[in-house]
């Protein structure tokens, strides 16, 4: 199995995700909450969403998608938009109110997301905080950001009644090439389970849990 079909959360993953965030009620938290919804739900890349102002927020609430520009993309090749889609306006809505009630200005040019200081938060800001809620929610070890873009990939890729479902996540994620959309049609770590507790009738031990019984052996 590619490492990409490893990295990704199953629906009940990103349910106790966003069910551990949303526990608490301070604006970090609801923040977080906020983005880390708009990225499942858009699979946006975390380079892409941090550059996203107040401005880039209110237009695509206006208009009906969020433009990412092809200055903001990996390889720059080409612009890009997202539907705003039902949970993608609430994400955007929230983080508006979210920002307002900080900044009290929220002026265009403004980050959409601020840290405590009142800039705009770092990439490595948005790593440290999905360890953080990752490791509370119990989920594997690894979860980066950039899952969640695997992870709206795979949302349609399983629920679509679309004729052609790569299409559509190839679209979404606006990958030039179907090429790269390919990866999900792979076998998916839970079909894999499924499919050998079918066969074995035994629970599958993960294998970073192998890793470490195997270092704790060794002594690496």
């Amino acid at each position: 199995m590619s490492q990409v079909m490893k990295r990704y959360l199953t629906d009940p993953e990103q349910k106790k995700l966003l069910s551990t965030i949303r526990q608490f009620a301070d604006v970090p938290a609801r923040r977080d909450s906020a983005w880390v919804s708009l990225l499942i739900s858009t699979g946006m890349r975390v380079g892409e969403f941090s550059r996203m102002t107040v401005g880039d927020a209110r237009a695509a609430l206006r208009t009906g998608y969020i433009f990412i520009p092809r200055e903001h993309r990996k390889g720059q090749r080409a612009d890009h938009e997202v539907l705003v889609t039902v949970p993608v306006r609430a994400a955007l809505e929230q983080l508006l109110e979210i920002h307002c009630n900080v900044d009290g200005g929220g002026e265009d040019d403004s980050p959409l997301v601020l840290s405590r200081k009142g800039c705009a938060l770092t990439i490595r800001a948005y790593q440290q905080r999905v360890e953080l809620w990752s490791k509370m929610a119990g989920l594997p070890e690894g979860v980066s950001p950039h899952w969640f873009r695997h992870t709206r990939a795979m949302n349609i890729m399983r629920k679509t009644t679309s004729n052609d479902p790569r299409g559509i996540a190839q679209a979404a994620l606006g990958h030039v090439s179907i090429g790269s959309t390919a990866i999900y049609t792979a076998t998916s770590r839970e079909d894999l389970e499924k499919a050998l507790n079918e066969v074995d009738g035994a629970g599958r031990v993960r294998l970073p849990q192998l890793r470490k019984e195997y270092e704790g052996r060794v002594g690496v």
